[in-house]
C-alpha cells in the first residue's frame, strides 16, 4: 500500500492469532447484539463487554466482503483474512438468471460459506444501478421505462400564429399553456391559459393563434424517454436504459425477476445465514451527467441527437397522483418547476413535487422491496445515489431519512480511504442512516466501503480509521471493496477485520445519546430546487440551503458536537418534557439547530414554538422569513415568535459554538479548535462508551471531560486491542482525566457502572 509504515511483527503475529483462533469468537462467540425474547436471547440493554469477544470479535460483528463471483475458494480466502461474510450475487453473464449452472455455483458458495458460521447478503442486479435486471424489466415492457418531462418555450407576439413541433426523439407533447411574456426568460408565471386542447390527435404538434393583443409565450411540456445523459447512461458499469420509479408496475416485475429466483433457487437459507438483500443506487433519473470516454458495457446505444433540455421525473399517472395527494391540479403551476418568480406559491408548488416525487420513490420502489423481503425473513439494504449534497436529494431521490428509514437496515455508501475525506461525507451520509435507523426503531445500520473516490491514497491504517469516522457517525455493518480490488496483503486483511469487529462489537448492544438535533431542511431545498442540465449546477437558493446544511454537520464534528439527524416527520415523532425534546427511543436533545433555510412544513413550525416555550434551545442560522406548504401561510407568519425566543447565529460556526458552550454535548476537550477529534456516546445499563477517533496524523493529548456516570475508565484501541486503564476522578456526573489519543486510531473510552 502507498505510503504505508510496516507494522512490527509482534503485533502482526498478535493479529493474526486473535484472528486465526476460532473465528466464531473464541471462548464468548455469538453476536454483541440481539433482541430479548423468552427462549433465552440476553436483551442488548444487559450486556456487557468480553475481552475476549473485542479482542477477537465474533463472525456476525466481523465486515463482509464485495464478491461478485463466488467460489467455494473464494469464501476459504475472506474466512481465512478474518471475514465474517460475503454480499454476492449469481455470475454476470448474457444469461444472467437464467442459467442453472451459475445458480448451482451460488448455491455452492452460499452453503459453504453459512458452513462456516459467515453471513450472507444477496446484490440485486447485474452491475448497477439496480432496478433493470439486466435489461429484463423493460424487455417486452417499454412503458416500464423511466420519463422525462421537458419544457418548450415559443414566443408568440400579438396577432401571431405559431407552430411547435414536437421535439427529436421525444415521446410526446402532454400539455401546454401560454402566458404574458416576450420570451423564455420573460414570463409572468401568474397568467397561464391552458390551451392543451389545440394539440394534434396525435400528440406531436401544436399550433396556437394569438388574438389577445399581448405579446404571449407558448410552453409546449413534452415527455420522453428520459435516458441519454442521465446516470443510467453515464454510470461507471453499464450504459442501459432504466425504470420509472414513479410507477409501481415496473418494480414488480424487477421483484419477479430477482428476488423471486434467488427465493426459488436459495430459499432454504432465508433468514439461516441469508440476511438481507443489497439494492445498490436506485434513483430518480434526476438530472443530466456530465459525460466521459469512459469504458463499459452498452446495453442501449444512446442517441447524440437528443436535445439536452432542463427536464422533471415524470410519469403518465403523475398528473393524477398529485392531484389525490394535494387536493389541486399541478397543470396550471407547472411554470413554477422550471422557473422561479421569487412568489410563495412557486416554493409551495416545489414542496408538493418534490415531496410526491420522492414518497413514490420510497413506497413504489424501497417499499415494495421492503415488505417482500420481510415476508421472507430477510431485510433490505444498500444505498442510494448521491447523498451527500441535499441540494440533490430532490433531483435524485427524496427525503433520505425517511427513504432510508423505509429500509430493513438503512445504508449508504462511503468510498474515501481517509479520516478526513470520509468523515467530510459521514457528518450527513452515516447520520441519515443513523437516524433513520434511530426513529424507525431498527438497530444495524449499512455501509459499502471502497476507496474509489480518492484513489485509495490511504494507508491500511487510514483506511481503518476512515471507517472509524462512520462508526463514530452511528454506522456499525459494513461491506468492503477493497478486498475485490486486490487492495489488501493477507495480513492487511486480518489487521482491517479485526478492527472493525471490534468497533461493530463495542458500538452494539448500546443507545446514541445525543443533546443536540440539527434539522434537515429537505423542503427548505425543495422549494428552491429548479431543473439543470448539469448535476453540478443548481440554483443560488438550493445551493446556500445545501451549504449551511453540510457545514453545520461538519463544524459541529469539529467541536465534538453530537447529533441526530430530523426531518418535519421525525421531530413530529418527539415530545416536548421537561425543557427536552425526546424521541420516540428515548434520547433528549437539550438543542435543536435550524440550519439557514427559505421554507419549513408547518408541524416543524409548531413543534420549534411548542418546544422553544418549554425551554428548549432553539438556535437558527440566518433564517429571517419562512415559507410553508400550501395553505399553511398563516402558520409560516409564526417565525416571527420563534426568532423572539430562539438564539440568532449568522454562521455555522457561530451555531456551533453556542451549542458548546452552553453544553449540550457529553465531550468536553482541553483544546477548543481539535477538529480533526470525532466523538460520539452510547450507553446501556451497564456502561457508557465514548467512541473517539484521532484523525491528526500524530498523537493527541488532551484534559477531558465525558459526561457518564461510572467509577472506571478503560480506553479500548481498535486497532491493536489493547485495553488500557485511565485514572480518572468523577465529578458532578463526568469523569475527567487526562490522556493521550494515538495517532489516526479509533478507539473506545468505556465507563462501566
Amino acid at each position: 500500500m502507498k505510503g504505508w509504515k510496516k507494522m512490527t511483527s509482534a503485533l502482526l503475529a498478535t493479529l493474526m492469532a486473535f484472528s486465526l483462533f476460532g473465528c466464531n469468537g473464541g471462548e464468548d462467540s455469538g453476536s454483541s447484539s440481539g433482541s430479548g425474547d423468552s427462549s433465552g436471547t440476553p436483551d442488548p440493554q444487559d450486556k456487557v463487554i468480553s475481552a475476549s469477544l473485542w479482542n477477537n470479535p465474533s463472525l456476525d460483528d466481523r465486515p463482509m466482503v464485495m464478491m461478485h463471483s463466488a467460489s467455494t475458494k473464494l469464501v476459504d480466502d475472506v474466512y481465512d483474512r478474518g471475514y465474517g461474510g460475503i454480499v454476492t450475487n449469481v455470475g454476470w453473464d448474457r444469461d444472467y438468471l437464467q442459467n442453472d449452472r451459475a445458480f448451482s455455483v451460488l448455491t455452492s458458495s452460499v452453503s459453504h460459506a453459512i458452513e462456516k458460521g459467515m453471513h450472507v447478503w444477496l446484490y440485486d442486479e447485474y452491475g448497477y444501478p439496480s432496478g433493470t435486471a439486466y435489461g429484463q424489466t423493460l424487455k417486452d415492457n417499454p412503458e416500464y421505462e423511466a420519463l422525462g418531462l421537458v419544457p418548450y418555450y415559443e414566443a408568440i407576439p400579438a396577432g401571431s400564429s405559431k407552430t411547435v413541433n414536437l421535439l427529436y426523439g421525444h415521446k410526446e407533447i402532454v400539455v401546454v399553456y401560454v402566458y404574458d411574456g416576450t420570451s423564455k426568460e420573460n414570463v409572468d408565471l401568474s397568467s397561464g391559459q391552458d390551451v392543451s386542447s389545440l394539440i394534434s390527435g396525435d400528440k406531436t404538434s401544436v399550433t396556437y393563434t394569438n388574438r389577445t393583443g399581448k405579446n404571449k409565450v407558448l410552453v409546449a411540456y413534452m415527455s420522453k424517454r428520459w435516458y441519454e445523459n442521465t446516470h443510467s447512461m453515464e454510470n461507471w458499469y453499464a450504459q442501459q436504459r432504466y425504470i420509472n420509479m414513479l410507477d409501481d408496475k415496473p418494480t414488480q416485475k424487477f421483484i419477479s425477476l430477482t428476488h423471486e429466483k434467488y427465493y426459488e433457487k436459495l430459499g432454504q437459507y432465508f433468514g439461516k445465514g441469508i440476511q438481507a438483500f443489497f439494492t445498490d443506487e436506485p434513483a430518480l433519473q434526476g438530472n443530466y451527467f456530465e459525460i466521459s470516454d469512459r469504458t463499459r458495457q452498452v446495453l442501449d446505444k444512446p442517441d447524440p441527437n437528443i436535445a439536452v433540455i432542463e427536464c422533471l421525473n415524470f410519469s403518465d399517472t403523475l398528473f393524477d397522483k398529485f392531484s389525490s395527494a394535494y387536493g389541486y391540479d399541478l397543470k396550471p403551476y407547472l411554470g413554477y418547476l422550471y422557473k422561479d418568480d421569487g412568489s410563495v406559491k412557486a416554493k409551495q408548488v416545489r414542496i408538493d413535487f418534490y415531496a410526491l416525487t420522492g414518497d413514490l420513490f420510497r413506497s413504489d420502489y424501497l417499499g415494495q422491496i421492503q415488505d417482500w423481503c420481510a415476508g421472507k425473513g430477510v431485510a433490505s439494504s444498500g444505498h442510494l445515489l448521491l447523498e451527500e449534497e441535499l441540494y440533490q436529494n430532490p433531483w435524485f431521490a427524496g427525503n433520505m431519512l425517511q427513504l432510508l428509514g423505509t429500509m430493513g437496515i438503512p445504508g449508504t455508501d462511503l468510498l474515501y480511504s481517509e479520516p478526513l475525506g470520509a468523515i467530510n461525507a459521514a457528518c450527513i451520509t452515516s447520520k441519515f442512516a443513523a437516524s433513520a435507523a434511530e426513529y424507525a426503531g431498527k438497530t444495524d445500520t449499512f455501509a459499502e466501503i471502497s476507496g474509489a473516490f480518492d484513489g485509495t491514497k490511504g494507508n491500511i491504517y487510514d483506511q481503518i480509521n476512515a471507517v472509524g469516522a462512520q462508526i463514530c457517525m452511528g454506522v456499525n455493518t459494513f461491506s468492503s471493496y477493497y478486498y475485490q480490488g486486490g487492495n489488501h496483503t493477507k495480513d492487511e486483511d486480518i489487521l482491517f477485520s479485526a478492527a472493525l469487529g471490534r468497533m461493530r462489537y463495542m458500538t452494539t448492544g448500546v443507545d446514541h445519546k445525543a443533546k443536540t438535533a440539527v434539522y434537515y431542511p429537505y423542503e427548505g431545498a425543495s422549494a428552491e430546487t429548479l431543473p439543470t442540465t448539469n448535476l453540478w449546477v443548481a440554483s443560488d437558493g438550493a445551493k446556500e440551503i445545501s451549504s449551511s446544511f453540510g457545514t453545520l454537520c461538519r463544524t459541529l464534528v469539529g467541536k465534538q458536537v453530537d447529533y441526530d439527524l430530523v426531518d418535519h416527520i421525525n421531530l413530529g415523532k418527539c415530545t416536548v418534557k421537561n425543557g427536552k425534546l425526546v424521541s420516540p427511543s428515548g434520547e433528549e436533545y437539550t438543542s435543536i439547530v435550524i440550519p439557514y433555510t427559505t421554507a419549513l412544513y408547518s408541524e416543524t413550525v409548531l413543534k420549534l414554538l411548542e418546544a422553544a416555550n418549554a425551554g428548549v434551545k432553539v438556535v437558527v442560522i440566518g433564517t429571517d422569513e419562512i415559507a410553508c406548504e400550501t395553505g399553511k401561510s398563516e402558520v409560516a407568519a409564526k417565525w416571527s415568535e420563534i426568532l423572539d425566543k430562539a438564539e440568532y447565529a449568522a454562521s455555522e460556526n457561530g451555531a456551533a459554538n453556542i451549542l458548546r458552550k452552553d453544553g449540550h454535548t457529553y465531550v468536553k476537550l482541553s483544546d477548543a479548535y481539535a477538529e480533526n477529534i470525532f466523538t460520539s456516546k452510547r450507553e446501556n445499563s451497564n456502561y457508557s462508551v465514548f467512541t473517539f477517533v484521532n484523525a491528526y496524523g500524530e498523537d493527541k493529548t488532551y484534559d477531558f471531560e465525558l459526561y457518564a456516570d461510572g467509577k472506571n475508565v478503560k480506553y479500548y484501541n481498535a486497532v491493536t486491542g489493547q485495553i488500557t486503564e485511565v485514572k480518572a476522578s468523577f465529578e458532578n456526573g463526568a469523569a475527567k482525566f487526562n490522556f493521550k489519543l494515538p495517532a489516526n486510531t479509533t478507539g473506545f473510552f468505556v465507563i462501566e457502572r
